[in-house]
């Protein structure tokens, strides 16, 4: 309870007791009764004294006990909020922590450099983005290949609705494909993890294909091997698929039969370390200690709405652009829906409320996302519900303003 409901609680005790006593003195007139007539009446003045005490005595015996009751539920609550806050301050520096530690050494930029910090997200994101598109190229290749299986099709079409997500279930299924083809690697150490996550989501042969299509792409600093890559990804749709079809054939030889026959020029890259070699490593700790930290903070009952905001928007700041890029993709692929469209309360309370534990939308944490949108990714297909830093520009309101007073002219 805060101090203006204090306030008038104790306004309407006063004003209750005032009018029952007025009211008191009022009924006893009527009566004939008076506590002093010439002389005081000792006797009257006895039993008046009797029901002030018997009466309003309890009322304010009363009010003291619940006023203390609120006093020391206040303290309680103060010294369960201090906690709470000495926990965040260590979560949000052990964030900070988990971010310095980062480091990424890769040929960039036709040099090769180590980013450190906050800036190995900007060398991730743009490599998850080039993971994606050759994903899409690669589906150019195969338009007619199923790539869903009918089980995961209908689970993914509920997610959808559920959430009131406005992408297509192709554009998610492609979206996790390539997320975890970044996150894992696309390297043999991988395979055996890549099997268990797509084995009852997607087609096989599309999976299988894809991995070896992947694995063609050399680390950069591998010079003749990465342009023969650029070679070969320069090269029209059909020519693509026609080389394809040949290196696919090839990597399912014996080195015995490959002696015999002429290999693909292509062949020696299955073999090379790989562009897509995995942050799994990397980004595992961070992730699972950001979930931790706002699932701790979603599980503190005894913060109001706008605390648990205040607090969750306070650990947000911490996030650079290119972290939040990576949570929206992480949120996005099947390592990290119950960031928000699978999301759970585990071992719940009654005052647990689910929308609570959707911690995308409940904090807007990609709230500072740049523009509105990022190559292919349209952020409100994804997450409608979230107050997004564009919608604030003046430009995107009067944009809005414009189409609606056009709708309501046309009606």
């Amino acid at each position: 309870m805060n101090d203006k409901s204090i306030k008038n609680l104790t306004i309407s005790l006063l004003i209750f007791t005032g009018v029952v006593f007025v009211y008191f003195l009022v009924f006893v007139s009527l009566n004939g009764y008076w506590i002093w007539h010439e002389s005081l009446d000792f006797a009257a003045t006895g039993q008046f004294g009797d029901f002030v005490g018997g009466f309003l005595g309890t009322v304010f015996n009363g009010a003291a006990f619940y006023f203390l009751y609120l006093t020391l539920n206040e303290q309680r609550k103060s010294s369960l909020k201090q906690g709470f806050e000495t926990k965040l301050y260590d979560i949000i520096r052990l964030h900070r922590e988990n971010v310095t530690e980062l480091k990424y050494t890769k040929f960039y930029k036709k040099e090769l450099k180590t980013s450190e910090s906050r800036k190995v997200f900007r060398i991730i994101v743009e490599e998850f983005i080039d993971c994606y598109h050759e994903i899409q190229r690669f589906c150019k290749m195969y338009p007619e290949m199923e790539i869903l299986q009918p089980g995961y099709q209908i689970l993914l079409e509920k997610i959808l609705k559920e959430n009131k997500v406005r992408a297509t279930i192709k554009e998610l299924a492609l979206l996790d494909i390539a997320f975890c083809f970044f996150y894992f690697g696309a390297g043999k150490e991988s395979e055996t993890i890549l099997l268990h996550k797509f084995y009852n989501r997607y087609n096989k042969n599309f999976v299988h294909r894809l991995k070896i299509f992947l694995q063609l792409k050399p680390k950069e600093e591998i010079k003749f091997l990465f342009s023969k890559w650029e070679e070969f990804k320069s090269k029209g749709i059909s020519e693509m698929k026609k080389d394809f079809e040949m290196i696919y054939s090839d990597s399912s030889k014996s080195e015995q039969k490959l002696q015999k026959t002429e290999k693909h020029s292509l062949l020696p890259n299955l073999h090379a370390e790989k562009y897509y070699g995995g942050h799994q490593h990397r980004l595992g700790h961070y992730f699972r200690h950001l979930f931790q930290s706002y699932k701790f903070l979603s599980s503190q009952n005894f913060l109001t709405s706008k605390e648990k905001y205040f607090y969750g928007k306070s650990l947000r700041s911490q996030f650079s652009t290119y972290e939040q890029f990576m949570l929206f993709f992480n949120s996005l692929s099947s390592l990290g829906m119950v960031w928000e469209y699978t999301a759970e309360i585990e071992n719940s309370s009654n005052n647990d409320n689910l929308e609570d534990f959707k911690f995308i939308t409940r904090y807007n944490l990609i709230k500072n996302l740049p523009g509105s949108q990022y190559f292919d990714f349209t952020y409100r297909k994804f997450y409608p519900k979230v107050e997004f830093e564009y919608m604030d520009d003046i430009t995107y309101t009067n944009r809005i303003s414009n189409d609606y007073r056009n709708k309501t002219n046309k009606v």
